[in-house]
């Protein structure tokens, strides 16, 4: 639960104006999805900060921002990847002072299995693919 916040505190505007806009969304959303890359089969999962009526948005806090921070960040693609009804991705961030947004419609962010070819490709050209072909089973994670 945490403390109050008082009105007075640095951040209680910031925190107010996001708390007014996820207001009604799903928080921490759990899911799984699975997906077939090159053949090889991959486990999915993802915690959505908040998510409601076709929309995603994750919530965070940075020192520092500039416009389009975000703009090549996986989680972008996975999420959508998990939620294939969203329309957007939104990142809300805030330095404790202003709230930030970067809003990516799904037409924009590349497919995740784009990310993870590249992975594939990197992992194989040094000589590690089969250390995570053993390792990363989704059986070793529970699901």
């Amino acid at each position: 639960k945490g403390a109050p916040l008082p009105m007075d505190h640095e951040w209680h505007d910031p925190l107010l104006e996001m708390a007014v806009e996820l207001q009604g969304a799903q928080q921490q959303v759990v899911l799984f999805a699975d997906t077939e890359v090159d053949g090889q089969a991959f486990l999915l999962h993802g915690v959505l900060d908040y998510l409601r009526e076709g929309h995603i948005w994750d919530c965070k806090f940075s020192k520092t921002y500039h416009l389009n921070k975000y703009l090549d960040s996986p989680q972008t693609s996975m999420y959508l990847r998990l939620v294939p009804e969203a329309f957007d991705f939104t990142y809300i961030v805030s330095d404790g002072k202003y709230v930030y947004r970067e809003k990516y419609p799904r037409e924009i962010v590349p497919p995740i299995e784009y990310t993870i070819r590249d992975f594939m490709r990197f992992l194989k050209t040094q000589g590690l693919w089969e250390v995570y072909q053993e390792k990363w089973k989704p059986e070793n994670y529970g699901t």
